[in-house]
């Protein structure tokens, strides 16, 4: 098979299985997560002729993300709504995601935010998460330094851990609010679809994951050539967490420990 017909099938492998898993998941409003970036995008490029959606992105003022997403959600031609945050309430959410889940590690608690603050405010029952895109197909920073045979090793090391500790922790928050987490990347359709996907597909000349590059690509997405921008630095949570801690004189780990009302 020539490379065009096999990059034909791999996108219409991962576009059949991502909409068939947003025709299924979504019954009723949905609000989404919504970061302005190519996993989330996508997603609602898929879904917007099948779900009633509001766009949701959290972020610091004059963050990545809440200008990236409020840009996107102009292109698609969809209600968002930036939540923008403060001290206050990263402090409170903070301390909710530490007694109710138990969490303590910095970087788990900065990426986990977002959801929490989108779960405690939004009306909608229904949250699309992009969550799994980057461990399918290659989106870490690390795996670019990797061999195809090491890549290929650690994503999946990465996807069992995710689905065994970090999809249930996300789908018990979410369930701590009444609300239902979708993540149509984590679905048995699409990781199937994923895992028939070449390790030497993952990078193209957009850059990493590349397959997902391309289908937003042939969707007309301007986000195809963006670069990746980790949830909790394009929020601004992670560096509004160190400045706390340097202010209250703790190191970050034991700030997020100890933190209090």
């Amino acid at each position: 098979m020539g490379l065009p017909a096999l990059q034909d099938e791999i996108e219409n492998g991962l576009q059949g299985a991502l909409t068939a898993t947003l025709r299924r998941e979504l019954t009723g409003p949905t609000a989404v997560l919504f970061s302005g970036g190519l996993d989330s995008v996508l997603l609602v490029a898929l879904a917007r002729q099948c779900a009633d959606m509001r766009l949701y992105t959290v972020g610091y003022p004059g963050s990545h993300d809440l200008k990236a997403g409020e840009r996107a959600a102009g292109e698609l031609g969809l209600p968002w709504k930036g939540i923008v945050l403060d001290d206050d309430a990263l402090r409170a959410a903070v301390i909710f995601l530490r007694e109710r889940l138990g969490l303590s590690d910095p970087v788990v608690i900065s990426f986990e935010l977002p959801l929490y603050i989108v779960c405690a405010t939004v009306p909608e029952g229904v949250l699309l998460s992009g969550q799994g895109a980057d461990e399918l197909f290659g989106g870490y920073a690390r795996y670019a330094h990797m061999t195809d045979g090491e890549r290929v090793r650690s994503m999946k090391e990465d996807l069992r851990a995710l689905l065994a500790e970090g999809l249930p922790r996300e789908e018990r928050l979410a369930t701590l609010f009444g609300k239902r987490l979708v993540c149509p990347y984590l679905s048995p359709e699409t990781i199937k679809a994923a895992e028939a996907v070449p390790p030497t597909a993952l990078r193209g000349e957009l850059g990493n994951k590349g397959p997902l590059r391309d289908l937003a690509l042939g969707l007309g997405l301007s986000v195809a050539r963006a670069p990746k921008k980790a949830a909790q630095y394009g929020s601004g949570t992670m560096r509004a967490m160190k400045r706390m801690a340097s202010a209250a004189g703790m190191p970050l780990g034991r700030w997020t420990r100890e933190v209090n009302e």
